[in-house]
């Protein structure tokens, strides 16, 4: 079996760890993991660390993120994405696409982030969700984050569709209500897809459904060996 990495394309609805499930199935391995969760609402790039490469699992963890967003402007939920509760509304202002621009670039920069409560981010040895799925939420601690570009592709209908390139740890979720309220409203993310980690793009990724079927000599050919875990960052 070679160790690597293997490039998945998650699909919405199934968490990284049942991406995970499936590549242990497909090569019949155990030793499977991936270096950063994306959540089951959020589809894309999906780094998995296979055999002796889950040695440096924690080295992958610093890459840059390229994702694809769109937020609805005027509802906050509690989760801050589409599969949550709306727990809170308000007016959108009337907005020109030069508004949402200048807010937009307004976040470029570092800022100081709290992870959402429903994340995987530990407190008391529990990830958030843990304790906010038992009525019992539980606060992180604020962290820094990098937001290195927000570009706005459309605006329209109080939605807000942006591709933006952040620094591992950032949370979409929490930077769209972020944007939301310097736009006068709430917001919350209603799609999301992440286009790159590093140099890792979607046009590297194997399919979920393929994985499914495939042999595990085929599923082994598309394993990038371990010296390309050092490959350079890179934008799509």
């Amino acid at each position: 079996m070679q160790d690597g990495i293997l490039v998945v394309n998650k699909p919405v609805g199934l968490t990284s760890h049942d991406v995970v499930l499936v590549v242990r199935r497909a090569l019949g391995i155990r030793r499977v993991g991936h270096t950063g969760t994306l959540d089951p609402m959020a589809e894309g790039v999906l780094v998995l660390v296979v055999g002796g490469a889950t040695k440096v699992q924690q080295q992958l963890q610093g890459h840059r993120k390229v994702y694809e967003a769109t937020m609805q402007l005027g509802a906050q939920t509690d989760t801050g994405d589409a599969w949550g509760r709306v727990v809170q509304e308000a007016p959108v202002p009337p907005l020109t696409q030069e508004d949402v621009t200048a807010v937009l670039a307004s976040c470029v920069g570092r800022l100081m982030q709290t992870p959402p409560t429903f994340s995987a981010v530990k407190v008391q040895g529990r990830p958030l969700y843990w304790w906010a799925r038992r009525g019992l939420p539980r606060v992180a601690q604020p962290r820094m984050v990098d937001i290195f570009s927000i570009e706005l592709l459309a605006y329209a209908s109080a939605r807000l569709r942006c591709r933006l390139e952040c620094s591992a740890g950032t949370y979409v979720r929490t930077l769209a209500e972020t944007i939301a309220r310097q736009l006068g409203t709430l917001g919350h993310v209603s799609q999301l897809t992440r286009l790159a980690v590093g140099s890792w793009t979607l046009a590297h990724a194997v399919e979920l459904g393929w994985l499914r079927t495939a042999s595990p000599a085929d599923v082994t050919a598309k394993i990038q060996p371990v010296e390309a875990l050092n490959a350079p960052a890179a934008r799509t």
